[in-house]
């Protein structure tokens, strides 16, 4: 009976299948993709690394602004509503800027913040006035001194500045094109004494 492929047809094409493979190996050719694999993917995993590191940094900074963002919001309009409006402490503020800060980067619990508010009292005098600061974590930030709104006494500049180190997220020289970096935002927004 005839089959789809003959015995004889297959086995012709099994023994010339065996002579190639071992006039490759003659020639030294069998293994050049296993070489060049290993050759390059060292390569390729320190590249998606350090993209995935880069990526973090912005991310980071990018929820570093929107923290302190909404904390100056949050400074200038407090919890208004139809009925009242109040606005909120510096200490509400900072504890703010913290939680949306913990909630989306490592840690900041120790990240020098600076809150100055109409809240706690105004310095100065006429087209001077300046609200005065607050100042919050446990690491020192320097940060500079807050200017008088153009339009003072009338309308003032609450501000909130915040200091945070982004560190890489794994250590090592290979894997780190981008080293540790200290970020100072600073927000000012103008609120109505």
């Amino acid at each position: 009976m005839w089959s789809f492929f003959p015995i004889q047809h297959i086995k012709r094409v099994a023994s010339q299948s065996i002579a190639r493979l071992r006039s490759m190996q003659v020639n030294g050719c069998c293994g050049q993709s296993l070489l060049e694999t290993a050759l390059l993917l060292p390569c390729m995993i320190i590249i998606v690394v350090n993209a995935v590191g880069i990526a973090y940094t912005f991310s980071v900074y990018l929820n570093l602004t929107t923290a302190i963002r909404q904390g100056a919001q949050y400074s200038i309009r407090g919890t208004s509503t139809v009925l009242a409006s109040t606005v909120p402490g510096a200490d509400s503020v900072s504890s703010l800027i913290y939680d949306n800060i913990n909630s989306s980067v490592p840690p900041a619990a120790g990240a020098p913040t600076r809150v100055c508010s109409v809240v706690l009292g105004l310095s100065g005098s006429g087209s001077s006035q300046v609200p005065n600061c607050a100042n919050y974590g446990s690491g020192t930030g320097t940060f500079s001194a807050p200017q008088a709104d153009p339009e003072a006494p009338y309308l003032l500049l609450n501000r909130v500045d915040v200091q945070y180190t982004i560190t890489p997220l794994l250590q090592g020289s290979v894997f780190n094109i981008v080293p540790p970096i200290t970020v100072h935002r600073m927000i000012t927004m103008r609120a109505m004494p």
